[in-house]
């Protein structure tokens, strides 16, 4: 088994919702990637959360 089977095999697994955190989390950063102040990554990160569990 490799790293991306397990990885697949990881996000199958998750709840329609925590994948759809995961996919919204992976946008972020990679809109993020080049960001100087990568600090406020994790608040991004965050209120996607929230909006997601209304």
């Amino acid at each position: 088994m490799n790293a991306q089977e397990t990885a697949k095999e990881i996000l199958n697994s998750l709840s329609p919702e925590a994948r759809e955190l995961a996919k919204r989390v992976l946008e972020l950063e990679r809109e993020y990637l080049h960001v100087q102040n990568p600090t406020r990554l994790p608040d991004r990160i965050i209120d996607a959360a929230k909006e997601l569990a209304k």
